[in-house]
Formats: C-alpha cells, sequence, structure tokens
C-alpha cells in the first residue's frame, strides 16, 4: 500500500496541528490563510515523506523561507 493511503494516527495528528500553531504564530501568519494554509501542506508533505519526529518537523519547518511556502 502506498505511504499516502495508509491513515495517521490522532497523536501524530494534534503534533502537527501543534507544529503548525506554533510556527504560525512564530511567523505571524494566519493558520487559516493561503500562507498558514500552504505551511500545514508542507508539514504534511514531510510527514507523510517520512519526517515524523516531531524535533525534526520543527528543525525542517524553522529552516523554510517565506519563499518556499
Amino acid at each position: 500500500m502506498s505511504l499516502y493511503g495508509d491513515s495517521i494516527g490522532e497523536e501524530s495528528l494534534v503534533m502537527m496541528r501543534r507544529l503548525h500553531i506554533e510556527e504560525c504564530a512564530r511567523r505571524e501568519i494566519d493558520p487559516n490563510g493561503g500562507q498558514g494554509q500552504d505551511l500545514a501542506l508542507v508539514v504534511m508533505h514531510a510527514f507523510r515523506s517520512g519526517m515524523t519526529d516531531e524535533k525534526e518537523l520543527v528543525v525542517f519547518v524553522r529552516n523554510l523561507t517565506d519563499e518556499v511556502i
């Protein structure tokens, strides 16, 4: 089965939501706005690509520039 077909556990979803909200606040962007939604997609894609450790995701997201998002 494809990695994209696998469901994501509740604990992982909570972690990604928390990371998303915290990073949006740090960047002073609306989590529900365009940049916030783009950031959520980047986080989800990184997670589904195998980056499932919260600390690793935080470092990855913090190293993104606004142009990438």
